[in-house]
């Protein structure tokens, strides 16, 4: 292959390309996050589900699998699929809502409270260490990933 036929805008500048910069970063802080998940018996996607399910319990009574895909921008069916197995694992559990007979509610065992409770220190300990070097600038990183999640809705 010729040198002329690779058609980037950033040909051997890759440096300047905010897409292959933010997916490199952003896979060396996943990895992190997935091996010091692995040693408590999580995967990433299930923390974001018990998570969200935790922190969606302290603002309403009662919460659907849909709330916490829409909150934490799953896929419905990917939340579904990480329910059913955090349900065998007894981290949660479903029960009829209480005032619609169609749907479902999902609540967090004790068992499930505790896994959140575990898993915090280590997911937001890791965030302040990988962050952390940012010094004074990760306000402004949250700001702008904030800003580019607005405007891509």
């Amino acid at each position: 292959m010729e040198k002329s036929q690779f058609n980037s805008i950033y040909k051997d500048e890759y440096k300047k390309s905010t897409g292959l910069l933010f997916i490199r970063a952003y896979h060396k802080w996943h990895g992190l996050i997935k091996n010091k998940l692995r040693t408590i018996d999580l995967t990433h996607p299930q923390f974001v589900v018990l998570t969200t399910l935790a922190a969606l319990l302290r603002q309403q009574e009662w919460v659907s699998q849909t709330h916490i895909a829409q909150f934490s921008d799953m896929d419905v069916m990917t939340v579904s699929q990480i329910i059913r197995l955090l349900v065998k694992k007894e981290l949660i559990m479903r029960e009829a809502h209480p005032k619609d007979s169609r749907a479902n509610i999902i609540l967090l065992t004790d068992t499930g409270l505790q896994k959140v409770n575990q898993a915090l220190p280590l997911v937001e300990g890791i965030d302040q260490a990988f962050f952390g070097k940012l010094e004074n600038n990760t306000e402004t990183l949250n700001q702008l990933l904030m800003e580019l999640e607005a405007e891509n809705d």
